[in-house]
């Protein structure tokens, strides 16, 4: 505030003032305001001083009203056509009620809410503008106050109001999407005599939107801001009642970026980001310098294949023909895949494979009892998905399916709900065929969305705010992109000084060598305005309404979609704001299981005796650990079939199984005569292996306990053999017992004295004791494998009792059964 000091006086500039002295002297005298009650700030509000302009004498009463403890406002103001210009000042507390309506009765100011901070205070001092310049002088006419100097002006709606300064101060920090709370800590660091409240800032930011808007609609607001900002906007509308039903928009350096670095895209959907609950789509890019970028986004009416098609369709009218994507990285979106197959039917379609590790973890970890199982599972599971070749996937394959044949259900979805129809869009022997840049999930799509909710902070926003928070995303996001191409320019890492590196990396820039500057629109011009003669009247008003809204969208009639309304149960009182997803099932099935003992936390379910075949063929002290029993071809292989089955070969590959028999004899002969105690007897088993015809006699069928030896130490598996004569444990006889979690424990059952079917045991099931002829025959490296399943034999042999039909034994006399 700038001052001038008097040096002649200011008495004579009052001398128009003095009759209002005395009337405010009656006043006083007339109402008998006791003198204990009257406040004097006379000595205050004095001063000798000339102001260099009205406004800087209003600042400075105000001011010292505010040090003092009252709230000054301009009570009278007089511009000074017949005389001098004045400007009338008062406490805010001056004057008494009076109510618009003239008829008011007592109930009405009775009314519970309704009060008045008028008390008839007399205050009053008189700014006067002296002849000289625009400068102002002031007088005191009433310096007594009849109230008490406030403690805190907080509070005084007056007192708290913004100056033009705040104002736009507020208006910048809204622009930037600063939180109201940081706005006001702002503002009153900028001024420590600030008094505003929230409520203020509430209602300035409510008028600096009304302002912006201009009595404009949410989605002309919307069509204004996204013309302005140059974006390339799509829409499909109802043309029943013009709601919008899906839109689309991409910032104009975001679609430079698509196709400077269109090589991999990743799409992925989000909820819970607006108040009509449209799924919100959002496309994203990786930059040269490995950032994030976001390409467009995609408001849907619905997920089905006709609203992806049409985003689709969209995303590729903003590339150059020969620039599309080679790889497109989603989850397994049904709807989304084939959107993404019709439109870019040459493009690579990854799956996201963290995904589909949840959706494993989701419906198979119930299975397992045991933590330490379920985590050898999924790391298994990891090896397979990242096998690099595909003869390594096959053995990888192999070894899962033969380590958790007890988990049959595990083993079933992972094959039937991802290998068999997916394999090639997540298993690395396939996916590293192409160049994905090491984008094989869909987690930088789930960043971004995780940024924007934390930006948006409320779900029931509309699609003009959610865009003002979504543009200043992108423009930070631009911003960093840019600093790190001119920092990769600048500075070159060492390790790539000789390199050969792909384009892709090499590229710092957003620049295209497909602009075309011929580009014109002369000839649909031209067509439009043939078009419009052509028309009748009614046609050349809807054309006509039609390329107003293309050349000034903010004229669109276009209108929001209605919001989805909960029909069914009571209507909740508190909105949810939240843009917090809902748990995924695999979250509410891990937390489940993790919070639960592994007894309760397995859910494996026995099936009953009487839904499993073959059941009544096995001792009563197994039946209860039988998971399931597998059927096979009763073809004279059915043993080998099994066997191939349990090894996670299929049942093709009996021809495998009776071939590596063979090879096993062969190669260890000498230990095999010594075993079966002559020549013939391995010749014997030579014949027998020896059958590759579809249909097997008689005497080529498999034999045990025979075959167990050999099955057992050419795969390097634990063989149970179950029946209701005879049930046997077949041991390894050459090589050392890796750690008990890595054993391979299969079942064979032989039921109806002709026929060998799959078993599958439970992990806490008893087995049978081993063979004797592995204790006589093994070598001592071997000794090993027999130590984990001490304790489950001997729950076998104890359940078992001494009066059982069931031999244990290899050699039986069939007579004393």
């Amino acid at each position: 505030m700038s001052l001038k000091n008097s040096e002649n006086g200011v008495d004579s500039s009052f001398e128009t003032v003095e009759k209002e002295e005395d009337e405010v002297q009656m006043n006083l005298d007339h109402n008998a305001v006791p003198l204990q009650q009257l406040v004097d700030f006379s000595d205050a509000f004095s001063s000798n001083e000339i102001f260099c302009s009205r406004d800087a004498l209003i600042e400075w009463a105000r001011n010292v009203g505010k040090r003092n403890g009252f709230v000054i406002v301009i009570k009278r103001s007089d511009k000074g056509d017949s005389r001098k210009a004045r400007v009338t000042l008062a406490c805010e507390r001056g004057g008494t009620y009076r109510h618009a309506k003239n008829n008011l009765n007592v109930e009405a100011l009775n009314r519970k809410g309704t009060g008045t901070k008028k008390c008839d205070c007399p205050f009053k001092i008189i700014g006067v503008k002296l002849t000289s310049n625009d400068d102002w002088s002031v007088k005191v006419i009433c310096g007594f106050h009849n109230h008490r100097a406030a403690k805190q002006l907080e509070g005084h709606s007056y007192a708290g109001r913004l100056s033009d300064g705040e104002k736009t101060i507020l208006s910048d920090m809204t622009k930037n999407l600063v939180k109201p709370r940081n706005i006001l800590l702002s503002i009153k660091n900028h001024d420590e005599y600030n008094v505003s409240t929230m409520k203020t800032i509430y209602n300035a930011r409510h008028k600096h939107r009304l302002l912006n808007t201009a009595g404009r609609s949410q989605m002309q607001q919307l069509m204004k801001q996204l013309n302005e900002c140059k974006y390339v906007e799509w829409h499909r509308k109802d043309e029943s009642n013009d709601c919008v039903r899906d839109l689309f928009w991409a910032h104009p350096t975001s679609i430079q970026l698509l196709n400077a670095f269109c090589g991999v895209l990743i799409m992925d959907c989000t909820y819970k980001t607006n108040r009509y609950r449209l799924p919100l789509l959002e496309i994203v890019g990786v930059t040269s310098t490995n950032l994030t970028f976001s390409v467009t986004f995609v408001y849907l009416e619905a997920e089905r294949v006709d609203n992806y098609t049409w985003a689709m369709e969209k995303l590729q009218s903003l590339m150059f023909a020969d620039r599309l994507p080679d790889v497109i990285v989603t989850d397994r979106e049904l709807a989304l895949m084939n959107a993404v197959r019709l439109v870019f039917p040459t493009t690579t379609n990854l799956l996201c494979r963290w995904h589909i590790s949840k959706n494993v973890l989701a419906n198979c970890k119930k299975l397992f009892e045991r933590k330490e199982k379920w985590e050898a599972f999924m790391s298994a599971w990891s090896v397979l998905v990242f096998s690099s070749k595909e003869d390594e996937y096959e053995r990888n394959l192999r070894s899962l399916t033969t380590d958790y044949y007890t988990y049959p259900g595990a083993v079933k979805y992972v094959t039937e709900s991802w290998l068999i129809p997916y394999k090639e869009r997540f298993v690395a022997a396939w996916t590293d065929k192409v160049m994905h840049l090491g984008n094989v999930t869909t987690n930088r799509a789930e960043s971004a969305h995780a940024k924007l909710k934390r930006h948006l902070g409320s779900s029931q926003g509309d699609f003009d705010s959610s865009w003002n928070v979504i543009n200043a995303l992108i423009e930070l996001q631009h911003t960093e992109i840019k600093a790190s191409f001119e920092r990769s320019i600048s500075v070159v890492e060492h390790q790539f000084n000789n390199a050969i590196v792909h384009s892709h990396w090499r590229k710092l820039d957003t620049v295209t060598d497909n602009v075309s500057s011929e580009l014109t629109i002369t000839t649909e011009i031209d067509s439009i305005l043939r078009q419009f003669a052509d028309c009748d009247e009614a046609g050349k008003i809807a054309l006509k309404k039609k390329l107003r809204e293309l050349a000034c969208p903010a004229t669109t009639s276009m209108c929001p979609p209605l919001e989805k309304v909960k029909e069914k149960g009571r209507p909740s009182l508190k909105i949810n704001v939240s843009t917090k997803r809902a748990p995924s099932l695999f979250e509410i099935v891990e937390s489940a299981h993790d919070s639960t003992s592994p007894a309760t936390a397995c859910s494996v379910k026995v099936p009953k005796e009487k839904k499993l075949k073959y059941i009544k063929c096995f001792p009563h002290l197994i039946r209860e650990h039988i998971v399931n029993i597998v059927d096979v071809k009763a073809d004279g292989h059915c043993g080998y079939c099994s066997i191939a089955g349990l090894l996670g070969m299929g049942e093709d590959g009996w021809r495998t199984v009776r071939q590596d028999l063979v090879h096993e004899l062969h190669t260890f002969h000498d230990e095999y005569v010594h075993l079966y105690g002559s020549i013939d007897c391995v010749a014997e088993l030579v014949y027998s292996l020896s059958c590759f015809d579809s249909f097997a006699p008689y005497d080529r069928w498999m034999t045990l306990p025979d075959m167990g030896h050999l099955i057992a130490s050419r795969y390097n598996i634990v063989l149970v053999h179950l029946s209701i004569r005879q049930c046997l444990t077949y041991l390894p006889l050459r090589s050392v017992s890796p750690a008990p979690l890595h054993h391979k424990l299969i079942a064979l059952g032989f039921v109806e004295d002709c026929h060998f079917v799959q078993v599958f045991l439970d992990s806490t099931s008893p087995i049978p004791p081993i063979a004797w002829n592995w204790r006589n025959y093994r070598y001592q490296c071997a000794r090993g494998w027999e130590i984990p399943y001490v304790p489950r034999i001997e729950a076998f042999r104890s359940s078992l009792g001494t009066n059982s039909n069931v031999a244990t034994q290899e050699t039986i006399d069939l007579d004393e059964i």
